[in-house]
């Protein structure tokens, strides 16, 4: 576990309350372990830029704050340590450069579950300690209070669940007028909890509290359902959080059936989903709601979400939905993407993309301060880390966050591919690196959000990079990179460039795996018959199950596929000549294939792995006349006989 050391914090207001408890001194202060990030209400996400530099951000433990615009930043309200005693941040809210408000747990000497809110009004110099939530107490579902809202500096809410005696664990809403010093419960009557905590949280988001609540002046309090739904559920109230009804968004023109799930893993999400929602002043508000991935639809309302309108439908073209969605003004909204920054200054009649060297898909919180100035945080259990634009979008430089616990980074490269002798590419976390002199140096080309998973060039210029989340293209040795349109049937989970218009990739959906081409560099796809369709669905982590084992084309016509032989246990290649419209088999193999590679119209190779004496064993296998003869090469001992290669009975057209 990595140790943080806190650095110039001032608890002036804290450390009398706090020494009753048994708090230790600042110089005992150390880290804690990771700490699950709770939401933010009231349009103010887990980090919240201001035009004056200030940024306040909560990165699942503690709550950090910068006076550079994101270059630097210092803990102002950190987790204390395990012993003596606990007392651990679990969430905070922001609501300008001076105030903002956090909320913790004690877990000891403190009675179980106790759950106090803190708050600032000297940005972070002093805090100061309001009572306890009262009929608060710990429930198994984590965190009791789930979320802070705040319409302004004396009128707050907090939404979580308590323990209602013989009732059980039920939904529960606070109130304070104070600015966060007392607090009672509101009686929050026609919201859609009922006894039992499950009804808090949905199954498609687990760990996550269902809903999210949002704060305007005059007592106008409004929940969202937080995960995807087949109409998205919304309630408001007008009176402080006594009294709900329904807040109805309008249907897009396609209507709400239009919402669809992404079969791109067993996490898919189908419905409409409710990304954020923030007030201004005057009764103006923004709602950003997802249906699809790439899809983004904004709502606008001017009276304080009594009504609403549809105001903007984007298409992204990601694989994934949309996440990181911020509103620093009414009409000015900035939406991350693979293909860079969304940005529009007029309320979604005109969106711009400033595109960079970036993918941005994974940005879930940001936060803008203008069309200019913003900071993008992603919180794992690595610790929180970001990115910064002072330019509207056109450039980023890394935000670093000290870790709210440990965990074991990814391989910074897993992917390799050269084009010839001297060029070539790695990818993986770290994005896309080259070298144009044989791999002795590299130099970075495109950073991602998501690690790159595969690699594929044609030749010295033209390539593709996948992700998890899309799918790059380079048409210049990756100088520059664009993101390729995505598809309606499902995310790519494999794709190889084998000419410089021409490429295959498979496709994991609801209806398993599916083979596309594309002629023109994957601006359009057209299915590709496999010689045995694969009906199973499939996700990321197997994707391939069923009777598709792999595919490689070493030209426009020329492909080889790998594929399940009925009523047995071996497998079958089989090889195409006219693009996919007719396969033949060529060979009967009899073990693991762990690798298929192929170039022109006859050559291929075949990676075996088994296990002899629990060790494992590999040999290559290749043909360099399409499949009419075969040589292995053995890479190490095996008391067994190499695994076969059984030439079919029948031949493809040569």
């Amino acid at each position: 576990m990595a140790s943080r050391v806190l650095r110039a914090v001032a608890l002036t207001a804290v450390l009398p309350a706090l020494s009753s408890l048994g708090v230790p001194s600042i110089a005992q202060l150390a880290a804690l372990g990771p700490a699950a990030a709770a939401a933010n209400g009231g349009g103010a996400p887990g980090v919240l830029a201001l035009p004056s530099g200030i940024v306040w951000a909560y990165n699942g433990a503690q709550v950090m704050r910068s006076r550079d615009a994101g270059v630097s930043w210092h803990e102002v309200l950190p987790t204390w340590p395990q012993s003596p005693t606990a007392l651990q941040v679990m969430g905070a809210f922001f609501l300008d450069r001076e105030d903002a408000w956090a909320f913790t747990e004690h877990q000891w000497p403190a009675p179980p579950g106790v759950t106090t809110v803190w708050r600032t009004t000297d940005g972070g110099r002093s805090w100061q300690k309001g009572t306890s939530l009262p009929g608060a107490a710990l429930s198994s579902y984590g965190s009791v209070l789930g979320q802070l809202a705040f319409a302004d500096t004396a009128h707050g809410y907090g939404f979580g669940v308590a323990d209602s005696g013989e009732l059980g664990y039920q939904g529960a809403l606070w109130a304070t007028s104070d600015g966060g010093s007392a607090w009672q419960r509101v009686s929050a009557s026609g919201l859609p909890w009922g006894t039992g905590a499950p009804s808090l949280y949905n199954g498609n988001c687990p760990g996550q509290v269902g809903f999210s609540l949002n704060a305007a002046p005059a007592g106008v309090l409004l929940l969202s359902a937080a995960c995807p739904r087949r109409v998205p559920g919304r309630w408001r109230s007008a009176d402080g959080g006594r009294v709900w009804g329904p807040a109805q968004l309008p249907a897009p023109p396609a209507g709400w059936a239009a919402a669809e799930a992404w079969a791109d893993s067993p996490r898919s999400l189908a419905g409409a989903e409710v990304m954020g929602t923030r007030f201004f002043h005057d009764g103006q508000g923004v709602a950003a709601v997802s249906t699809r991935p790439g899809s983004l639809l904004v709502y606008r309302s001017t009276d304080s979400g009594i009504s609403w309108r549809l105001a903007s439908h984007l298409e992204t073209g990601s694989l994934s939905r949309p996440s990181g969605f911020s509103a620093s003004s009414p009409a000015s909204w900035e939406l991350p993407a693979p293909a860079g920054l969304y940005v529009t200054s007029d309320g979604g009649q005109h969106w711009r993309l400033q595109r960079s060297g970036l993918s941005l898909p994974n940005m879930a919180e940001a936060s803008f301060a203008s069309g200019r100035t913003g900071i993008g945080l992603s919180t794992t259990i690595n610790g929180s880390s970001g990115l910064r634009t002072v330019d509207g979008g056109r450039s980023w430089q890394p935000v670093s966050l000290p870790a709210p616990g440990a965990g074991t980074p990814e391989p910074a490269f897993s992917t390799v591919d050269f084009a010839d002798r001297l060029d070539g590419w790695v990818g993986g976390a770290d994005g896309v690196e080259a070298s144009t002199n044989g791999g002795e140096s590299w130099a970075r080309q495109l950073a991602t959000a998501a690690p790159v998973e595969q690699l594929s060039f044609a030749d010295a210029d033209h390539g593709w990079a996948l992700t998890a989340d899309q799918l790059f293209a380079t048409s210049d040795g990756g100088r520059h990179w664009a993101v390729v349109q995505g598809t309606a049937m499902g995310a790519f989970s494999w794709a190889q460039l084998v000419t410089p218009g021409f490429g295959v990739a498979l496709v994991c959906g609801t209806g398993g795996t599916r083979a596309l081409a594309s002629s023109n560099e994957g601006r359009s796809w057209h299915l590709l018959a496999l010689p045995r369709p694969n009906g199973a669905p499939c996700g990321r982590g197997d994707p391939l199950p069923g009777p598709l084992y792999g595919l490689c084309f070493g030209t426009p016509a020329s492909g080889w596929a790998i594929a399940l032989g009925r009523g047995s246990a071996a497998t079958v290649l089989e090889r195409t000549d006219d693009g996919g419209r007719h396969w033949s088999p060529v060979a009967s193999l009899w073990g693991a294939i762990s690798a298929l590679a192929c170039q022109g119209t006859g050559q291929a190779w075949l990676g075996f792995v088994w296990m002899a004496n629990n060790t494992l064993l590999g040999d290559l296998a290749g043909t360099l006349d399409g499949g009419a003869s075969w040589r292995i090469g053995k890479f190490g001992p095996s008391p067994f006989n190499t695994p076969r290669l059984a030439p079919s009975a029948r031949r493809p057209r040569t």
